[in-house]
C-alpha cells in the first residue's frame, strides 16, 4: 500500500507540473488591439468589417474561475496511463489568480494566496483510497507572447517571485516551474474567446495528454 501511495504522489506532482504549464498559457496571451485608429471617416466605417487583430479579445484582466473540467481530464489521463481507476474531486478555492494580457505582447500572472483543494480517489486491491491534495500559488511572473491563429507561443519567461507548492498526505513539495513556462523554452497553447467575458485556455504543449481547457472570466 505504501509503495502505491508514493507512486500516486509522483503522479500528483506530475499533474501539478502540467497545471503550471496550463496556467502559463492563461497568463501570456495578448495581441495588440490598439491599431492606432485614424481620424479618417473611411477608416472608422471600415472598422465594422475588418477582422480584429489576432488575440485582441484576450487583452485585459482575467480571473481563473473554473478548474473542474480540467481536473476531470487530469484524472482521466492518470487513469489511462496508470491502468487504475482514478477520479479527482475539486473543492472550493480561495484567494485570487489573475491573468493580465497586455496589448504590447506582454503578460503577467499574479496569485494572491490562491489555494485549491482536491481529492484523488482510486481503488487498491478493492479498497478505496482517498488522497487529499492542496495546491497553493503565490507571486507574480511575466512573459512575452505571440499569436498565430488560435495558438499562443510564450517566450522570455520571468518567474519573478512565483512559488507553487503541492501538499499531499502531509508532505509538501515545491514546484520549480514558472507559470508561464520554463525560461529559455517556447510554450504552445490554444485559446478561444467564447464570448466577451469568457476565455478558454487549453495546454497543447504536453505530450500524451488531452487536457480540458481552463475557464477564465474577465475582470471589469
Amino acid at each position: 500500500m505504501k509503495s502505491f501511495t508514493v507512486n500516486k504522489k509522483g503522479l500528483l506532482i506530475s499533474f501539478v507540473l502540467v497545471l503550471a504549464l496550463v496556467l502559463s498559457a492563461c497568463s501570456s496571451s495578448a495581441t495588440a488591439s490598439s491599431q492606432g485608429s485614424a481620424s479618417d471617416a473611411s477608416a472608422e466605417t471600415q472598422a465594422t468589417t475588418v477582422p480584429a487583430a489576432p488575440g485582441a479579445c484576450l487583452v485585459g484582466n482575467w480571473s481563473l474561475t473554473d478548474f473542474s473540467a480540467y481536473m476531470n481530464s487530469i484524472a482521466q489521463n492518470i487513469s489511462n496511463n496508470s491502468k487504475a481507476a482514478v477520479t479527482i474531486t475539486s473543492g472550493d478555492f480561495t484567494g485570487k489568480a489573475v491573468f493580465t494580457f497586455n496589448a504590447d505582447n506582454t503578460s503577467q500572472f499574479s496569485a494572491d494566496n490562491f489555494v485549491q483543494k482536491f481529492t484523488l480517489t482510486t481503488d487498491v486491491s478493492g479498497q478505496k483510497l482517498d488522497v487529499p491534495i492542496t495546491l497553493t500559488v503565490n507571486g507574480t511572473s511575466t512573459a512575452k507572447y505571440s499569436v498565430d491563429g488560435d495558438k499562443i507561443s510564450f517566450t522570455d519567461q520571468q518567474g519573478g517571485d512565483t512559488v507553487i507548492t503541492v501538499e499531499t498526505m502531509g508532505n509538501t513539495s515545491t514546484i520549480d516551474q514558472s507559470l508561464l513556462g520554463k525560461p529559455g523554452t517556447i510554450q504552445l497553447y490554444q485559446y478561444a474567446c467564447t464570448d466577451t467575458d469568457t476565455l478558454s485556455l487549453k495546454v497543447i504543449a504536453v505530450d500524451n495528454m488531452d487536457l480540458a481547457p481552463l475557464t477564465l472570466t474577465r475582470i471589469k
